[in-house]
């Protein structure tokens, strides 16, 4: 069987801190099905095998990471960990785990490359196979957990979005991000969209760990520019991944209706102009995350008047394609917004979702896809 490379988590400290450590003797169990996952565990020493039942899932090795899933997803265990030899360990709670991040940013996509080797590992049998389905439901879940439960609530201002993904789980994701500082003057209200260049779960877990980036990031740097410029550092100092990512970061002063963006790769944004009845397609350039290091990335402006929408998306709305191969395209996209403009932006996304679907037909959705809108009171509304 072709064993996968194993990805450590050295260079973070961990293995220096003695402080909490625990000792388990060869055979002694660790955990078994129904204890609450509440930590995970980092080894630092010996060697741990993980069972259902009669069959062996993985086994695992100093600087490797076991019993994240669990405690991500805040549910009891589903299997049993033993110690093959005598073994040292250093448990890592919810609380822990989220000071790591953000002392070390690089510890996050340091996790992220552990878990994809790992997943990779336990596809190679059939019983591995059965495992990574239980993984699939896991992840979808974690990842349906960390989009937005709820629009911003900002009067004079309406927001939405849809999620739908072609797999399991996926490589999109949106975010509303709320300031509340001097230091980003008036620009305190933030909408991010993202499409990872993969599917599955190696996707999901890069959406993730990006997704924290991305959070953390945006309340250090002033614009979305200087934003996409610092993760992009992150990513390609400890990226292990062959994955990349495309970003729109937008940053709105809800008093006038002014917005600065930024593009990591990303579609253009699209504005439905109320006066005109006209979309406008806003300027957007620059690199993939994770694709070039030192790669530049500029701000654009933009100005929402009343009655005016804002819409982002992703590629899997543009690039659907129906029976003959052809893409849905922005012309169309454009075509939905305009027949839709003067609705609410809810309505607006059913539009678009709908005239995909109908273009599409009965072929099988092929990407992810996923919309964000913002859409400013008109000025008798208001």
């Amino acid at each position: 069987m072709r064993r996968v490379k194993k990805i450590s988590l050295h260079g973070f400290g961990l293995f220096s801190n003695v402080e909490g450590r625990q000792e388990f003797a060869a055979g002694e169990v660790i955990f078994q099905p129904g204890d609450y996952a509440d930590k995970m565990y980092l080894i630092i020493e010996g060697e741990l095998r993980l069972t259902r039942g009669e069959n062996e899932i993985d086994v695992m090795e100093a600087g490797e990471l076991v019993g994240e899933m669990g405690m991500v997803e805040n549910r009891s265990r589903n299997g049993t960990l033993t110690a093959v030899t005598d073994s040292v360990l250093l448990p890592i709670d919810r609380l822990q785990f989220a000071a790591l991040v953000r002392q070390h940013p690089g510890f996050a996509t340091r996790v992220m490359a552990v878990i994809s080797a790992r997943l990779t590992r336990r596809t190679e049998s059939e019983v591995q196979r059965q495992s990574f389905q239980q993984e699939l439901a896991i992840g979808r879940k974690m990842q349906r957990s960390m989009l937005p439960q709820k629009m911003p609530q900002i009067p004079g201002w309406r927001f939405a979005a849809y999620y739908d993904t072609a797999w399991q789980v996926g490589g999109d994701f949106y975010d509303f991000i709320t300031l509340d500082d001097d230091f980003h003057g008036p620009f305190q209200n933030c909408m991010v969209i993202a499409d990872v260049t993969g599917k599955g779960v190696p996707a999901a877990l890069y959406m993730a760990v990006a997704r924290t980036l991305i959070r953390a990031e945006t309340r250090k740097e002033r614009s979305p520019a200087e934003i996409l410029r610092r993760v992009n550092e992150l990513i390609l100092s400890d990226n292990r991944s062959p994955l990349f990512l495309s970003v729109l970061h937008v940053m709105l002063d809800v008093q006038t209706g002014e917005l600065v963006y930024a593009s990591a790769g990303h579609n253009s944004p699209l504005c439905f102009r109320c006066e005109s009845s006209e979309v406008e397609e806003l300027p957007a350039h620059g690199y993939l995350l994770g694709a070039f290091a030192g790669a530049p990335y500029s701000d654009e402006y933009a100005l929402l008047a009343s009655g005016d929408s804002l819409i982002l998306y992703t590629d899997g709305v543009s690039e659907a394609r129906d029976g003959q191969g052809r893409f849905f395209g922005i012309e169309r996209l454009k075509s939905a917004v305009a027949a839709s403009g003067y609705e609410p932006v809810e309505e607006m996304i059913q539009a678009i979702v709908a005239a995909v679907s109908e273009f599409t037909g009965s072929m099988p959705q092929a990407d992810d896809m996923t919309i964000v809108a913002v859409q400013r009171a008109a000025c008798d509304s208001e």
